[in-house]
């Protein structure tokens, strides 16, 4: 071949005779000229490895080769077809068996891609010496590429580019967690003392919380009472470090969690002693909120030694509302209006002294609570007061439900006596004389039941003062109506038939839990024992739906409720029979 030969580059040194032998190819090209073995591509073979052909190589017999000189860029005519995808224009095409032998692996990182086994750079061997293993930076021109002109292998490329990719990808989220951690309501940086941990997910600053102006204010109790203004108690006016306390409710007893944080204020009326108490409470979440507010509500309505005297369901409001309203055994009247809304809840104690003309209504507390309730609701993530709107109720229920409770019974000298109960058992009683039945079993009854209640350590009341209470089950409603307009019959014409009876009949009212009313009866029967002495009993009756309650008092002369007190007796006895389970 001619020096001028664009189709093959130009040889350094003439090979051996030997060497020209090992160097003849097998392709369409053979008994060609092939460049020297300093320069040529290795040829594959499908049963050695890489590193074999290295040990074949470095035979001693091998000539020595002078300083190589790179060939120049070949000048292939334009009729000549671009060889296959990924090898040399100065190689051979190969056989259509061949196989590839394992490949080498960059000694720049493990996981480089192999060369293919075109590219793979064959090491020069010189005269008398071992061929040695090629650079880590050796490179094979790629196709396409002018030869002897150097390019970044495959491999080192794809390293960079992941290097590269990885540095940036780092950068990214490290500006993400950085913008994060500026964002309100999170934190940078653990608290002093406490040692940062990678595992550790930024925590939120906590939720919204109480805050004075959340409470009510001087203007919100404008009209709760007539011709009368209220100032809020400067706190450092308190002459013990202990907040005031609501009444019939421990704010430490609540079965469940404890608050977060808790506020109170106290405001005192200008006239009549009257005073106003708000205490709100903040919890974890609107669960243990809900559980303080239940538990809240029923000790309101089982306050020791107090009366309760009515209760009423608020709506438009708050989630919950209920308002109770007590009597205490010094006789100070209070109102109490227990709400909840989202995790708060605030409790709302007006009260005034025994004697006074006008006491905080239920309605009157909601008006006065709904701007600070319309400020809590925001930080509680509660409902907001819309329409407010009161309607009376049954109390909530208390230690035996279905049957009166000892916070129904009124003492007749005020804070004088206790009131006992017995469990309930068969009926024993003989009534009044007017029922003309057998109350040890109502007709048609399937079933009965009898508490006796007894007022006890009051000096002035009679031997055995007290209310019998029987409550007859009936299979169908009807049939306790029916048993009801018997009795009612009976005590009509008590008189023309004993001709000893006189009776007065009442009747009486009191809503259900639903603000429905329940209608009961109450008489006042008056028997003539003889020509001086008589025998005075009051009597209550009442059925609802299977049940029907029958009650009897045995007053004296100077020691009796008063037919107000008797007929809220009446009444409460049939609210209280509704909470059967």
């Amino acid at each position: 071949m001619s020096e001028t030969d664009p189709a093959r580059p130009r040889r350094a040194l003439e090979p051996s005779g030997d060497e020209a032998d090992r160097d003849t190819g097998s392709g369409d090209e053979a008994g060609a000229e092939q460049p020297s073995r300093a320069w040529a591509l290795a040829e594959p073979s499908t049963a050695k490895d890489t590193d074999t052909e290295d040990a074949d190589v470095a035979a001693p017999d091998q000539p020595e080769v002078s300083t190589p000189i790179p060939p120049p860029a070949p000048a292939m005519p334009e009729s000549i077809q671009p060889p296959a995808a990924g090898r040399r224009f100065s190689a051979e095409d190969l056989a259509d068996d061949w196989v590839s032998p394992a490949p080498r692996r960059s000694a720049v990182s493990v996981s480089s891609p192999p060369f293919s086994p075109i590219e793979a750079p064959r090491p020069r061997a010189g005269a008398g010496r071992p061929a040695r293993d090629p650079e880590p930076t050796a490179v094979a021109a790629g196709a396409g590429s002018e030869a002897g002109t150097a390019t970044v292998p495959d491999g080192r490329r794809r390293t960079m580019a992941w290097v590269i990719g990885g540095v940036a990808a780092v950068l990214v989220i490290g500006l993400m967690v950085w913008f994060g951690a500026q964002r309100p309501g999170t934190t940078a940086t653990p608290p002093a003392g406490v040692p940062a941990s990678p595992s550790e997910s930024v925590t939120p600053s906590p939720v919204a919380a109480l805050a004075d102006t959340q409470l009510i204010a001087d203007a919100d109790l404008a009209k709760l009472l007539k011709k009368t203004t209220w100032s809020a108690q400067d706190p450092a006016a308190a002459t013990t470090g202990i907040p005031p306390q609501p009444s019939c409710v421990d704010l430490a007893t609540t079965g469940g969690s404890a608050p977060e944080s808790e506020l109170s204020r106290l405001f005192n009326a200008n006239k009549g002693g009257g005073t106003l108490l708000q205490f709100v409470q903040a919890w974890p979440d609107a669960a243990s909120a809900g559980t303080a507010f239940d538990a809240f509500v029923a000790q309101a309505g089982s306050c020791k030694d107090a009366l309760v005297q009515g209760a009423s369901r608020v709506t438009g409001l708050a989630d919950s509302a209920t308002a109770i309203t007590v009597q205490l055994i010094d006789g100070t009247q209070h109102t109490l209006l227990l709400t909840r809304t989202g995790r708060f809840v605030s409790l709302v104690d007006g009260a005034v002294p025994r004697g006074a003309d006008e006491r905080p209504s239920a309605s009157g507390l909601v008006t006065a609570s709904t701007p600070s309730q319309s400020r809590q609701c925001g930080p509680a993530s509660g409902v907001c007061p819309a329409t407010p709107k009161v309607v009376a109720t049954t109390p909530p229920a208390a230690e035996t439900p279905g049957w009166l409770a000892l916070v129904d019974l009124p003492r007749v000298n005020l804070g004088a006596g206790t009131w006992t109960a017995t469990a309930p058992a068969a009926p024993m009683l003989s009534g009044s004389q007017c029922e003309n039945v057998d109350l040890a079993k109502l007709p048609d009854s399937t079933s009965a039941a009898h508490r006796i209640y007894v007022l006890t350590n009051d000096a002035k009341a009679p031997r055995g003062f007290g209310i019998d209470e029987v409550v007859y089950t009936f299979a169908k409603a009807s049939d306790a109506r029916e048993a009801v307009e018997k009795l009612d019959d009976n005590f009509a014409d008590c008189g023309a038939r004993t001709r000893t009876a006189t009776v007065k009949d009442t009747a009486v009212t009191a809503p259900d839990a639903a603000g429905k009313d329940l209608k009961s009866t109450s008489y006042l029967v008056t028997q003539r024992i003889n020509e001086s002495r008589t025998a005075t009993f009051r009597v209550g009756i009442a059925a609802v739906g299977t049940r029907v309650i029958y009650l009897m008092a045995n007053p004296a002369a100077n020691f009796d409720f008063g037919n107000a007190a008797w007929h809220r007796i009446v009444g409460r006895a049939s609210q209280r029979v509704t909470q059967f389970a």
